[in-house]
């Protein structure tokens, strides 16, 4: 087993799981201000940070899943 692809892998959750409430917190402080000059821009960044929070978890859970069968995979043809 690779560990620096394991430890990549829970890397990408553990900021994948900062990004999740961060995001979130990001958009409702957005439309709790329409009326700031600058709700847009918080508003896009919000929703980046959630789209990153998905794509970041979806990576990190394949990166180690893709680990764990190749060390599974490697166990069965020895």
């Amino acid at each position: 087993m690779k560990k620096d692809y394991l430890s990549r892998g829970f890397n990408r959750l553990i900021i994948s799981l900062f990004c999740m409430f961060l995001g979130p917190t990001i958009v409702f402080s957005a439309f709790k201000n329409k009326g700031h000059e600058f709700y847009y821009f918080v508003l896009i960044l919000g929703t980046i940070l959630c789209l990153m929070a998905v794509y970041l978890l979806y990576s990190g859970i394949m990166t180690i899943v893709r680990n764990l069968s190749e060390e599974e995979n490697n166990n069965t043809k020895k």
